[in-house]
């Protein structure tokens, strides 16, 4: 008899960079389902549609329009179970700290993402998460 097969982790990653959002796919899509998305707003659409079944939010940090500081406190809000993760490739990562002071942040990631950091944090984050029955 075999084991029931888990649901993979449904990823959402925020980044207004085409090729980091398909790099980030790349990295992680083979052990999480990914969805993407090029701003803070197209993230909350994904949120308000796919809320449920997202464990982990991951957004770079400067982009145009709404920071990725902004999205994380609406989430933080809005989604509490959510896991939420900053990525960041400028020199404020001490200034962001406070963000994960005040639990609205997991972790803040450095730019660039490697592969092996991508999938150690993603386990990282999902290893608090009860399995997600299929």
């Amino acid at each position: 008899m075999s084991e029931p097969q888990q649901t993979r982790h449904t990823v959402v990653y925020v980044d207004d960079e085409e090729l980091a959002r398909k790099y980030f796919a790349r990295a992680a899509g083979s052990d999480y389902e990914v969805l993407l998305a090029e701003n803070a707003d197209e993230a909350i659409a994904i949120l308000r549609r796919e809320g449920a079944r997202v464990t982990v939010l991951v957004t770079d940090f400067r982009m145009p329009g709404r920071h990725g500081a902004d999205l994380l406190q609406q989430v933080a809000q809005e989604y509490p179970q959510i896991v939420r993760l900053l990525v960041t490739a400028y020199a404020d990562k001490d200034a962001l700290q406070g963000l994960v002071d005040s639990g609205e942040v997991f972790r803040i990631l450095e730019k660039p993402l490697g592969m092996a950091v991508v999938r150690e944090v993603l386990a990282s984050a999902t290893s608090s998460l009860a399995p997600r029955p299929k």
